[in-house]
């Protein structure tokens, strides 16, 4: 019977303490952009990636003959960097909205993902690239 009273009581202490703290939550907004990042041929003994980043316009969005418009975005600043962000190259995008990434392949020993920070409008971004 002092058993189970220990065990009935040891339930209720750790129910009542085994709550989450709100500030180790984050939340995961959408970028600001939309980012295509391809797989590009690079010479031997390099890797190259294609970013392509469009600005959309959903003003069209509840009209089915207009829809949402995609607008490459030139002159975007790009760092890309290791799932550690660790930085690796900074790249800017030209007037179709691409740039590109090369780098030799020994530099992504280890390396699983790719990310590709910037800001647009004012809005700071990330998008993930699983190598």
């Amino acid at each position: 019977m002092k058993l189970n009273n220990i065990l009935l009581l040891a339930i209720v202490f750790l129910s009542l303490t085994s709550c989450l703290e709100e500030k180790l939550a984050f939340t995961v907004e959408a970028a600001p952009v939309l980012g295509l990042i391809e797989a590009a041929p690079a010479a031997e003994g390099m890797v190259a990636y294609v970013g392509t980043f469009y600005a959309l316009d959903k003003s069209g969005i509840l009209d089915n003959n207009v829809g949402i418009d995609s607008i490459p975005v030139s002159g975007l600043e790009l760092k890309v960097e290791t799932q550690g962000r660790d930085a690796l190259q900074t790249v800017i995008t030209g007037a179709d909205g691409s740039a590109t990434f090369t780098i030799e392949t020994t530099a992504l020993e280890g390396v699983t993902r790719l990310e590709w920070a910037g800001t647009f409008e004012g809005k700071a971004f990330r998008i993930l690239k699983r190598l």
